[in-house]
């Protein structure tokens, strides 16, 4: 591996990283992220830590305050609904813009994740719930054949996650985990089928029933 090969792996393994931890509340709402711990953590110099700090507050993941260092975000609703609007909108032309069929390895990948998702019933455990989701996320997205739209698509998608995971330890569990079953089970039927636009429709609608349940349970103001 020569060395602009090196850091691209390594700039992407730091950022997916600290995304998570972002995504999976290790970092809460106005958390402060320091360049130097970090940079200590990863075993890197703080010029890596800055750059991968600069792509998530373009994502809106942080914001980099002067005199204050760099903040991870809250979200508030209103910018929930925007983003969930448009994720809509994305998830229907994601069956339409050269969608790529799944390969039976993939739709054994997903049948699994089910499995762990099922398993879910009788583990109370919102992070590990989430995780998950994050997990059948990350397999849907190479069937976007459109690479623009998949971008936009995964960057949207890491922006308002977490606020489900913030909310999930009063919302009812064992719904939650239903529904979650339920899409992943909707959706591996219709790759069976290799029924692009049914997936993509799934999709929305579950994506739909979360804002929905999100909305109701906020009502206003930010998801903190």
């Amino acid at each position: 591996m020569d060395q602009l090969t090196k850091a691209a792996f390594q700039f992407q393994t730091i950022y997916q990283e600290i995304r998570d931890r972002i995504g999976l509340l290790q970092y809460p709402p106005g958390t402060m992220l320091s360049e130097n711990k970090l940079a200590t953590e990863f075993g890197v110099s703080r010029t890596p830590i800055r750059r991968v700090l600069q792509r998530l507050e373009f994502e809106g993941l942080v914001v980099s305050k002067q005199g204050i260092g760099t903040l991870v975000t809250t979200v508030d609703l209103q910018y929930l609904k925007e983003v969930y609007a448009l994720r809509l909108k994305l998830a229907q032309l994601a069956g339409e813009l050269s969608p790529i069929r799944p390969t039976e390895q993939r739709i054994a990948t997903l049948e699994s994740i089910l499995e762990k998702f099922e398993a879910m019933y009788d583990q109370y455990d919102p992070t590990e719930l989430a995780r998950l989701y994050n997990r059948f996320q990350a397999e849907m997205l190479p069937l976007i054949g459109n690479r623009p739209l998949r971008e936009i698509s995964e960057r949207l998608y890491h922006q308002t996650a977490r606020v489900w995971l913030q909310i999930l330890p009063d919302l009812d569990w064992a719904e939650e985990v239903n529904i979650a079953c339920q899409e992943v089970r909707e959706v591996i039927g219709a790759l069976k089928e290799k029924d692009m636009p049914a997936m993509a429709r799934i999709r929305s609608e579950h994506m739909a029933m979360l804002l929905g349940r999100t909305s109701r349970y906020l009502g206003g103001g930010s998801a903190r």
